[in-house]
């Protein structure tokens, strides 16, 4: 065991926020070189809309007109977006802290051996009185600490009980619950992004394989922690809130286990190519989008009446009344 799931974990992280901050610079860029292009070309397809019938006039068919519409939908899309990730952010932290209140902590002397390791810890241990959840767990974004219920250190051994917690520091140490929580954002921001939707999930789970990774290597027990693994996925116990990990999800248990027990045993990970080229493709389409206000410059919007228009001399903007009567499809005339 050589952390090399630690390092998947890292790039994969990186890898999101990379994506993420790419975007965010691309938008603040258009805004910045762009907005007033934008404002001015928007003033003008509004004048151009009160004078057709329809916005799907041919009239309005331009690339100026294509330039000033493209920007406001990828914000827009961008926007609806920021605002579900927000949403979802404050209520993930509402429900998290609402969970954490209302665990009946317990004194850590009931359990010496937990004492013994708490006293040590690189993060704050909590020990609290349950007999459903029956889980080890680690929340907090800028302080961690590692919740451990009653029930679960009953039926654990004094071996399988150290890899656990061990397993648990380890994410604390690696601000892994801020990190889920980033990457949550991110991926509720950019629901389109089908890369950062991988990433996200990719990092979910080599997180939990380093931290089994972490623990095997520092009690040189691998198999105390696939024994607590052993017990926990056949244990019945209650929900916890998103961020804490669950072994729920029977087939990467299973995953888990077979890494410990044979390192490598896992697979692979394989090469999303079809993600990232699609997730190029749409990546390019956003930067031409963002850019056309900055490329769109002091261009005025073409005149209604080239060609696809009922009247040859006057433009709609300039001649509201003509227009009304003039500015229609050529199928009307």
């Amino acid at each position: 065991m050589n952390g090399s799931w630690g390092r998947r974990a890292l790039k994969s992280f990186m890898g999101a926020v990379a994506l993420a901050l790419s975007l965010f610079l691309m938008m603040a860029a258009s805004v910045h070189y762009g907005l007033l292009n934008l404002l001015g070309l928007t003033s003008q397809a509004g004048a151009a809309l009160s004078c057709c019938r329809t916005p799907f006039s041919w009239c309005l068919v331009s690339p100026t007109m294509f330039m000033t519409i493209i920007p406001w939908v990828g914000f827009g899309i961008v926007a609806t977006g920021l605002l579900f990730a927000s949403i979802r952010a404050a209520r993930s932290f509402i429900v998290s802290r609402r969970f954490v209140v209302s665990l009946n902590e317990a004194p850590l002397e009931r359990f010496p051996e937990l004492k013994k390791m708490a006293d040590s810890a690189s993060a704050p241990i909590i020990l609290f009185a349950d007999e459903q959840l029956k889980a080890a767990f680690t929340l907090g974004l800028l302080r961690p600490k590692v919740y451990i219920s009653t029930a679960l250190i009953r039926e654990l051994g004094e071996g399988e009980l150290e890899t656990v917690i061990l397993h648990e520091l380890n994410h604390a140490e690696k601000r892994d619950p801020l990190k889920l929580f980033v990457l949550s954002f991110i991926q509720d921001v950019f629901f389109f992004i089908p890369l950062g939707s991988y990433l996200a999930k990719l990092f979910h789970g080599t997180k939990e394989l380093a931290a089994d990774e972490r623990a095997a290597k520092e009690t040189g027990r691998p198999y105390d922690l696939a024994n607590a693994l052993v017990k926990m996925m056949r244990m019945k116990r209650g929900s916890i809130p998103a961020g804490a990990q669950a072994l729920d999800n029977t087939s990467f248990a299973e995953k888990r286990i077979k890494e410990l027990l044979e390192p490598g045993g896992a697979g692979a990970i394989g090469k999303p190519v079809g993600l990232a080229v699609s997730t190029l493709l749409i990546v390019l389409t956003l930067a031409g989008a963002f850019a056309a206000p900055i490329y769109a410059g002091g261009r005025k919007l073409e005149k209604c009446n080239h060609g696809y228009c009922l009247s040859s001399e006057k433009a709609c903007p300039s001649h509201l009344d003509q227009c009304k009567k003039a500015c229609d499809l050529m199928e009307k005339k």
